[in-house]
């Protein structure tokens, strides 16, 4: 039997030749999230690494400048893996981003390596792509939530967006509490600390964050989310730090930032109520970060020339993936 004759690794039920094969070979581009999912399996399976690679968003944190390095993993990998089974658990679908939870039956070595995985996907220029996924070790049917997607699709690098002053919030209205569950939803999906509604595209004076709790050997963790409206920072320490920063719209480019220490900052909560708050260390830096959005404002315009100069080739290598579609 031929290769493209036998069934799919997919797991489909259906012939490799009419299921993922016309995918990998370019033939055809997937037309849902899920059929991407399946035949991003399929290709592991295969070890296709460059269809991996295509098919991964230019925004994804997994997403390598040294593509021949990031091939070399993909094949090894391919290689050592035994691609026993693919269980699809739920698949959402809402507007331009979607979800697959899904079980890998695996192995490696003769040892089972299943996994289960939460992956969101993003329909980006007329395509869809692996966005970021959340794995747990084993058989975990429980990753299941059954709930309505409610992932908003980010503003990314040179969106105009960015730049923009976002304009007092003037009601806490229906639609502005559902969009800061859907924001709170995307930041948690994405792994951030914070989020800001221009970079959802919402230029208002918005922003949410996990509470960050340091214990005293000063690992962070994530608490509740705390809701931001219409904020003012009135006042700032002379005391700085320095500590490295990230953000989900200039995803895989981190630097060191130097802020205050301490700051007091007044805010409108979800109850309508104004509250002035002061806040030390990871707090006050997630916060001064987000409010930074409001203001159009970006961390990396924190940092001295020389970083600038440092980090400026990435920051054109990210800007043409996502914006001219190179590099991809």
């Amino acid at each position: 039997m031929k290769p493209q004759d036998k069934p799919c690794f997919c797991s489909s039920g259906n012939p490799y030749k009419v299921c993922c094969f016309p995918f990998h070979r370019g033939a055809a581009y997937p037309k849902t999230a899920l059929q991407l999912m399946r035949s991003r399996f399929s290709a592991y399976a295969l070890n296709i690494p460059d269809y991996i690679i295509q098919t991964t968003h230019p925004a994804s944190p997994d997403y390598k400048e040294d593509i021949s390095s990031w091939k070399k993993g993909i094949a090894a990998f391919a290689r050592d893996t035994v691609f026993q089974k693919l269980e699809i658990l739920e698949f959402s679908e809402h507007g331009t981003v979607a979800i697959v939870s899904f079980i890998a039956h695996l192995s490696q070595k003769k040892e089972d390596v299943t996994f289960t995985e939460k992956s969101f996907f993003e329909n980006f220029k007329g395509k869809w792509y692996y966005r970021v996924g959340h794995l747990v070790e084993g058989k975990a049917p429980t990753i299941v939530t059954g709930k309505q997607l409610k992932l908003l699709p980010l503003a990314y690098y040179g969106d105009p967006i960015l730049r923009k002053v976002g304009a007092p919030v003037k009601e806490i209205s229906e639609d502005l509490c559902r969009l800061i569950s859907d924001m709170i939803e995307t930041m948690d999906a994405c792994d951030g600390l914070g989020l800001a509604a221009p970079q959802v595209h919402h230029s208002i004076q918005l922003f949410v964050i996990r509470d960050p709790i340091e214990d005293e050997k000063g690992k962070v963790e994530l608490g509740e989310a705390r809701v931001f409206i219409n904020p003012k920072i009135l006042k700032k320490s002379e005391e700085t730090w320095k500590m490295g920063e990230g953000c989900l719209s200039i995803p895989t480019i981190h630097a060191d930032v130097d802020r205050p220490k301490k700051i007091t900052v007044e805010y409108t909560d979800l109850d309508g109520k104004r509250v002035v708050e002061e806040c030390s260390g990871w707090k006050a830096k997630v916060i001064l970060h987000e409010n930074d959005h409001l203001q159009g404002v970006l961390f990396i315009d924190h940092l001295t020339e020389k970083e600038k100069e440092q980090i400026e080739p990435f920051l054109k290598r990210l800007h043409k993936r996502i914006h001219d579609g190179t590099e991809m």
